[in-house]
């Protein structure tokens, strides 16, 4: 993405909590994605994980979430040459040169949050918090704007570039031990002090997240990932998997739609996980230009 100017990811970037001013489609009570964020909410509100359990599958009530909501805006114009910003989702866009982008979160709890980017030359940096500053507690329902003042546009070169969302209730006491985790390329070694960080990072962090037919043949311990709430007798079939296995905890990510209010990303667990941390991939893939 273009890194000239205020509007640059390598520039000084002021993200402002904003208000949130995105409506929520109309949903009925029935649909599993509506359930997934009402009861969220309902968990914050009141701490009842029984119904989230009973939709997913635990055998116990869910007694820890760390959830957000984010949003990649495409800009546009509408039919009339009026600018406009369409949702679209990251993990199955491409982009295309000059593309105008802008990313918004929103967390359902209170958080620290950290933002990390990772370019297609592969260098990391955070652009939240920025350098020598401590992370903002970002509030509940409050969008977090990247970037605060513009939007990114899309440059050579072509490939994916990462933006990596960590929410944690508590500060992260090493940054920089943070920032080699997420900047480690599959496969490469890990120290113990790495290891034991990585740990406590509950995420999805492919690109692209595996079908939920795919999903239920991975097996992880007690864990498990979950990306498009199924209906019907795949929702039911998943359900199943999950009370056999004794899933314990899981990363759920329901993607969103233009007219919804985001994708849904949560940690969910059965046990208190202190310590435990939600981390979100958002690939940006620029697309080869064609000869």
């Amino acid at each position: 993405m273009k890194r000239f100017s205020s509007l640059g990811l390598r520039a000084v970037l002021v993200l402002l909590l904003l208000g949130s001013f995105f409506a929520a489609a109309a949903a009925t009570a029935a649909d599993p994605a509506y359930q997934f964020r009402s009861l969220k909410r309902k968990f914050f509100k009141n701490g009842d994980g029984q119904a989230l359990a009973e939709l997913v599958g635990f055998q116990q009530p869910v007694k820890e979430i760390i959830a957000l909501k984010y949003k990649v805006l495409l800009f546009g114009r509408d039919k009339f040459g009026k600018p406009l910003e369409k949702p679209v989702d990251p993990k199955s866009q491409q982009f295309k040169m000059g593309d105008k982008v802008r990313v918004t979160v929103e967390p359902y709890n209170d958080y620290y949050v950290y933002i990390f980017h990772i370019g297609p030359d592969g260098e990391g940096q955070f652009l939240l918090p920025a350098e020598n500053e401590d992370p903002p507690l970002a509030k509940r329902d409050k969008l977090v704007a990247l970037p605060g003042d513009g939007f990114f546009e899309f440059c050579p070169p072509p490939g994916t570039e990462q933006l990596f969302v960590v929410a944690t209730e508590e500060p992260v006491a090493n940054r920089k031990l943070l920032a080699d985790v997420l900047g480690k390329k599959p496969g490469e070694a890990l120290t113990a002090e790495e290891a034991q960080l990585k740990k406590t990072l509950k995420a999805t962090r492919k690109a692209l997240m595996l079908s939920v037919q795919e999903q239920t043949k991975q097996i992880l311990d007690k864990t498990v990932l979950w990306r498009g709430l199924a209906t019907g007798e795949q929702r039911e079939e998943l359900a199943r998997d999950i009370r056999t296995r004794g899933v314990k905890e899981g990363t759920f990510e329901e993607p969103g739609t233009p007219e919804d209010d985001g994708t849904s990303v949560a940690f969910m667990s059965t046990t208190a996980a202190k310590g435990a941390k939600l981390l979100v991939s958002i690939p940006l893939t620029l697309a080869p230009t064609k000869p």
